[in-house]
This record gives C-alpha cells, sequence and structure tokens, in this order.
C-alpha cells in the first residue's frame, strides 16, 4: 500500500495556531503581534524622565500678613498660644508686649504634618547689657523645631521642647534687624535639620550654619503642627517681627535677573 501525502493543510493550520499563540493573541487585535505594555499599577510608580515635571521650588504653605492688618489687630489666620501680639501699623511690625516676662508663641499657616518644610523670618529684639530678649522661629508646633536668636550669649540656638540641641556663635546688636531660616526633611528613618541667620545688610548665606540628624524614633512625638513665632522679652522693651514665611519643603534662592553670578549688576557690567 502506497503511504497517504501528509496533510498539508491541517499541518499550516496547526503552524498558524503555534504561532498566535506564541504571539499572546494580539494578531487578532491588529496589533501586528506585538505585546501591548501592561499598565503601571500605581501611577506612583512610574519612573521618572527626562520629560517628567520638576516640583515646583519655594512652593508657599503661609504667610503672616503683617502689612495687611490693622493696627492693634493680629495678622489674619494667626493664633496667640501665649502672650500679647499686636500689630504696630506705622512702622508694619507684630509686637510682642514685653509684659508679663514669659515665653510668648504665635502659631500660624496650616498643619504640617511629617512633611519637609522652611520657615523665614526676621526681627528685632532691643536691650541692653544681659537684658536682651531672645525671638526666633520654628515648625511642626511646639513639640517641632525652633531657631532663635540668644543676644545676651552672642549666639543662635536650635530648640525643641525647651532642650538646646546645638548653638554657633552669632552677635547680634539691639539695634539690628536678624534674620532666620529652619529647614527641616526627611532622610530614610531619620530628620536632617539645618538652620541659617544673617542681618538685615547681609545677604543669605550659601552654606548652612548647621546641620543636626535625628532619628525618628527619638522624636517621641510626631512632626505635626503649625508653624509659630515665639520671644521671651527680657529686656523690658517689645519684641518686633517684620516678616514670617513657610514654604513645603526646602527654600531655594533665586537668581536675582539684576544681577549676575559675581554680584555686579548688569547696569555695571556694560
Amino acid at each position: 500500500m502506497k503511504g497517504r501525502p501528509p496533510a498539508l493543510p491541517a499541518l499550516a493550520a496547526l503552524c498558524a495556531l503555534l504561532l498566535l499563540a506564541a504571539s499572546g493573541g494580539n494578531a487578532a487585535e491588529g496589533t501586528g503581534g506585538k505585546d501591548k505594555p501592561s499598565p503601571p499599577t500605581d501611577p506612583t510608580d512610574t519612573p521618572e524622565t527626562a520629560d517628567t515635571p520638576a516640583a515646583p521650588a519655594n512652593l508657599p504653605a503661609a504667610h503672616l500678613d503683617i502689612a495687611g492688618a490693622k493696627d492693634g489687630a493680629r495678622p489674619a489666620g494667626s493664633t496667640p498660644l501665649s502672650g500679647t501680639w499686636t500689630v504696630h501699623a506705622a512702622s508694619d511690625t507684630l509686637r510682642v508686649a514685653p509684659e508679663p516676662i514669659l515665653d510668648n508663641w504665635l502659631a500660624f499657616g496650616p498643619e504640617i504634618r511629617e512633611k519637609s518644610a522652611t520657615i523665614l523670618a526676621s526681627g528685632r529684639a532691643l536691650g541692653r547689657g544681659s537684658l536682651q530678649s531672645r525671638f526666633g522661629a520654628g515648625l511642626y508646633g511646639k513639640n517641632g523645631f525652633q531657631l532663635r536668636f540668644v543676644p545676651a550669649t552672642r549666639r543662635i540656638e536650635l530648640v525643641r521642647r525647651g532642650v538646646v540641641l546645638l548653638h554657633r556663635p552669632f552677635p547680634l546688636a539691639p539695634e539690628e534687624h536678624g534674620h532666620l531660616e529652619l529647614s527641616v526633611r526627611p532622610e530614610r528613618n531619620h530628620w536632617i535639620v539645618t538652620g541659617r541667620a544673617w542681618r538685615e545688610k547681609e545677604k543669605r548665606p550659601r552654606d548652612t550654619a548647621f546641620k543636626y540628624k535625628i532619628f525618628a524614633v527619638e522624636l517621641l512625638f510626631p512632626l505635626a503642627g503649625r508653624s509659630t513665632l515665639f520671644a521671651t522679652p527680657y529686656s523690658g522693651e517689645p519684641v518686633t517681627f517684620t516678616a514670617a514665611t513657610v514654604y513645603y519643603g526646602e527654600y531655594v534662592e533665586t537668581e536675582d535677573p539684576a544681577e549676575t553670578e559675581d554680584g555686579e549688576s548688569l547696569e555695571e557690567k556694560k
């Protein structure tokens, strides 16, 4: 008996089925046999690319509107926790009453919970000799971090829950306005706290005055609360604040378009 010829049509059909299975069945969907990419399970899992927009710098969280408040009132959105705080409209300043002599606190802005933030504030404390007031600004309420000027000891101090964590030399004359910048950011299982201080006629320093690391387990209380100003008027004179602004994340100083990189004005360069 002669051998039968191979069933060519059946063999061709079998090969077609194998090819279709290898292509994932997409040939029937008009994709040319190419696999469709699977969507990410979480939008945050999408990797960053050159086209990914960067997070906005200096995103404001709160601004203490001293100039917009009426004389004798408090800036909108602020809450005194202790002491008497009133605006002196003629000088556009927020004043802390010199009596009674206690730690005066003012809270403002939204609660910031377990997020990076920066506060910038400026003020002045008149006094003489050892009778000089201290003042500063903080993040995350009373259980957070505070940075303050202590003119009597000619230094700045980083404080948390009444404990001085570190200090750096910084002489500030009573008639001078001082600027403070306090920044807190998370890094793995701890927090990094940095600070700057400069006088009214000086530029913001490029380098920080200190860098302090604290592990999250050391905090005992979560970093959550409103931003604060505080002052202790030892001198018998009112402590005055001229500005306070809070930003989400670290503050990034932007270049002045009227100046070149070396600080020389464009007009002088021409």
